[in-house]
């Protein structure tokens, strides 16, 4: 095969006429797309902020916890509230901590029990000292070990377990949510004040949601045929970041063939070519 020439050569956002690449997760939280569950749970966890606490987010991999969570962050009133924000946390309590001890800008020590001690005193102490109140989200908290879990339950007791002077959100799979429900963590259950199972799309909320990314890359609004939107929808369950992969594999695929519009036909197509989706819904 020769290689392309000059005029051969072509870029997705040019081909397009895009003003910036659809489908990527390179976005601003404050830009995302809400659908009803993520407009919800966004009123959810900032009623939750009135009464503090523990709150636990889940929902399969993909639905849009996390930049849920990081819209949260960017709405919140910065002279009220502060986040302290981890993802994929996966290192042993002792780890966690020291990493912790470090975020809160305390020297970290060599012992769990005086690392335990020291975050303690200063998230009781920081609402006064600073007048904003700590969150700590935990985000994709699948990894998390039972005896890490059970000394963040320990760490949200104060006074006797008779105040909440910060607040913790952790967020994972229904893996994780399953695991909250055992006997075994019966005592941090007991003390979640919200909970909230983030679902994915709707038919209309994907139609909206691929639409949404077309009109923010200033490109052609009617790109994927009504077809190919409900072909994306039902391949990827109306989870958001399948929908971006799909998505964004049909644009270059219609790129290189010279396409300037993705039908249900070209996109089951160059779905069921593909080592990635070969398995998929594609060829039903």
């Amino acid at each position: 095969m020769n290689e392309p020439t000059k005029e051969e050569k072509i870029r997705l956002q040019s081909y397009f006429g895009f003003s910036k690449i659809p489908f990527t997760k390179y976005m601003w939280a404050k830009h995302m797309f809400r659908s009803r569950t993520q407009a919800e749970l966004l009123q959810g966890l900032n009623l939750f902020l009135e009464y503090k606490g523990i709150c636990l987010v889940s929902g399969p991999p993909g639905v849009g916890k996390s930049i849920s969570l990081r819209r949260l962050r960017e709405d919140l009133d910065e002279n009220a509230f502060e986040v302290f924000y981890f993802f994929n946390v996966r290192s042993s309590p002792l780890g966690f901590f020291r990493s912790l001890a470090r975020t809160l800008s305390i020297h970290p020590g060599f012992q769990k029990a005086d690392l335990f001690d020291a975050i303690n005193t200063d998230l009781g102490r920081h609402q006064e000292r600073c007048g904003r109140h700590p969150i700590l989200i935990l985000d994709d908290c699948d990894g998390l070990s039972d005896d890490l879990l059970e000394d963040l339950r320990m760490l949200t007791n104060h006074a006797m377990d008779s105040e909440d002077r910060f607040s913790l959100i952790l967020a994972g799979t229904q893996q994780f949510t399953a695991r909250i429900r055992q006997a075994r963590n019966k005592t941090l259950k007991q003390r979640i004040n919200y909970s909230f199972a983030l679902k994915g799309f709707t038919l209309k909320e994907a139609t909206d949601y691929v639409h949404f990314h077309l009109t923010r890359a200033e490109g052609p609004k009617d790109l994927f045929h009504p077809g190919a939107v409900k072909l994306l929808f039902q391949i990827s369950q109306g989870f958001p970041r399948e929908i971006n992969q799909l998505a964004s594999h049909a644009l270059i695929q219609a790129a290189v063939k010279r396409k300037d519009r993705i039908d249900e036909k070209f996109l089951r197509q160059h779905l069921m070519a593909s080592p990635m989706f070969e398995s998929s819904d594609a060829g039903k």
